[in-house]
């Protein structure tokens, strides 16, 4: 396959541009002259991987405004409440099924999904070395099941599809049960972990799905539904069997070029930039970083709160690589960052690309990687499944492995000139967490995994999968005395509506969640 990392522009060609979820199968109707030979079905997972990463369309923006501006964690920012405004109503839990940041993930999830499911119909009569074909169908199941993880965790109840399908077809296929999307989820995974580990992918290969992916994700379903003890088992298996990952020594490190797809990466996006000319990068960065400075200039979203900046004790390393503070300087920039249109003066640190790294390149092409899945989410993962079937000492291990190397971090970013705020750390920073009863230690690896994945998307999902969203964001609204979080309604927030265009094209056959 020609490197993932590259995905050549050809793919573009071919592919097109989908809409939703009643696109043509471009494998159902294209079978006379594709779909026939293995460098076919390569194509086509280069294709399904592409739906991750269509410019302007990018998944990761969907994921970040989504998966933490609805929650404690982030505000949505810009230049007023009226830019991106489906983002702002999203957050107030003012939601219409006519949301057009909701019909994006629906929309996304299922271009992938019909990608997915070319691969997994056709490899299996395509000539070439069947090894790889199979090898390439269990990717795309991976793929697949990622897919339906976030379609089923935003909308409950959705359309099964899994083989090519017309229009036709798509537009009378009702909502499957949440269990039925489960069960393909994991029946998907399962067949995943057979994929190979990390390190066993060649350079050109290197941002492939594995089966570390494919146990996380399993995991993550497992937790989801509150099924903790098969989550243990495929927990333990990728921390104490596998051993495929590994913590990077310095929090600090996850975000710099030199760490892209590190031992700590679980899933990546790849976005390097081979040849500028083609439009392989990411926009993503430039939507988070300041408004108000020479070489930033971005629109200013996914603002980290001020409940999250005081979440952390003073003296946590992580500040650093979190916030970025109004004095900030990276190095090789003249200007300082000015956060004066930030509502709480910060801007996210994890998502800004300083300027000497994308120098020569359009600030809608930017060559970084966006780090979806780390190993340090996996090990609090762990921890707090542990903990759930009753082995709250075991828990600790692994808990306490993100705390150390939390305070092992340096709090001086090497990649600043100047720190607007260093955290004052001591030989007694962070000291390891030593609660055994299982509700205290719940609440600590809870808080753990705030710290450590803060603005890194899955906010929502945690809250939602703990069932406490509802009363984590009304103590939001009532602590700053805010609309946000003051209407969320237990009974209709923790889903989003399903989309009324899709709706609208099967005639009403797709109900509406509750609420909207």
């Amino acid at each position: 396959m020609k490197n993932i990392s590259i995905l050549i522009c050809l793919a573009f060609i071919w592919l097109g541009y989908g809409c939703s979820l009643d696109e043509p199968s471009y494998g159902k109707t294209t079978t006379d002259n594709f779909f026939q030979k293995e460098r076919d079905i390569d194509k086509a997972l280069t294709g399904a991987y592409l739906q991750l990463r269509t410019t302007w369309n990018e998944y990761a923006l969907n994921f970040y405004l989504i998966g933490d501006c609805t929650t404690d964690d982030a505000l949505k920012g810009g230049s007023s409440d009226g830019d991106r405004r489906e983002v702002f109503d999203l957050s107030n839990f003012i939601v219409y099924a006519t949301n057009g940041e909701v019909g994006r993930r629906w929309e996304i999830m299922y271009r992938l999904i019909n990608r997915c499911n070319d691969v997994i119909y056709y490899a299996s009569n395509a000539a070439g070395d069947k090894e790889i074909l199979e090898r390439y169908v269990n990717e795309a199941k991976a793929l697949r099941a990622f897919g339906y993880y976030f379609l089923v965790t935003s909308f409950g109840e959705v359309p099964l599809l899994t083989e090519p399908m017309v229009p036709e077809e798509i537009l009378i296929t009702p909502r499957a049960s949440i269990e039925q999307v489960y069960q393909l989820i994991e029946s998907d995974l399962l067949a995943a972990t057979n994929l190979p580990a990390k390190g066993n992918y060649s350079g050109a290969d290197a941002y492939r799905v594995t089966r570390g992916f494919a146990k996380t994700m399993l995991a993550k379903a497992y937790m989801f539904k509150g099924d903790y003890v098969n989550a243990e088992k495929y927990l333990e298996e990728i921390v104490e069997v596998d051993n495929d990952y590994s913590l990077l020594p310095d929090y600090g490190y996850n975000w710099t070029p030199e760490y892209e797809n590190s031992s700590e990466s679980v899933f990546e996006i790849a976005n390097k930039l081979y040849d500028k000319n083609i439009a392989t990068g990411t926009n993503v960065p430039h939507f988070f970083t300041s408004r108000n400075v020479p070489g930033y200039q971005g629109y200013g979203f996914h603002i980290p709160t001020d409940d999250l900046f005081e979440a952390y004790a003073p003296d946590d390393p992580r500040i650093t690589y979190v916030f970025v503070q109004t004095g900030d300087c990276y190095v090789g920039d003249t200007n300082e960052q000015d956060n004066i249109f930030s509502p709480t003066g910060y801007h996210d640190y994890k998502m800004t690309v300083p300027r000497i790294e994308k120098t020569g390149y359009n600030v809608w092409m930017i060559p970084y990687n966006i780090r979806m899945i780390r190993y340090s989410d996996v090990l609090l993962l762990y921890a707090e499944a542990l903990n759930e079937n009753g082995k709250s000492s075991d828990a600790l291990k692994y808990v306490n492995q993100i705390r150390e190397r939390a305070r092992n971090t340096n709090p001086i970013d090497p990649r600043r000139s100047k720190q607007a705020y260093t955290p004052p750390t001591t030989a007694t920073s962070l000291p390891d967490i030593t609660a055994t009863d299982k509700n205290s230690l719940r609440e600590a690896i809870w808080n753990e995994r705030r710290l450590e994945l803060a603005m890194e998307g899955w906010r929502r999902d945690d809250l939602s999968r703990q069932k406490r969203f509802g009363t984590v964001m009304r103590t939001y609204a009532q602590k700053y005395d805010t609309t946000k979080g003051a209407n969320f309604d237990d009974a209709r927030d923790y889903l989003l509506p399903i989309p009324q265009g899709e709706r609208d094209k099967t005639n009403g056959l797709l109900t509406q969640n509750n609420g909207y």
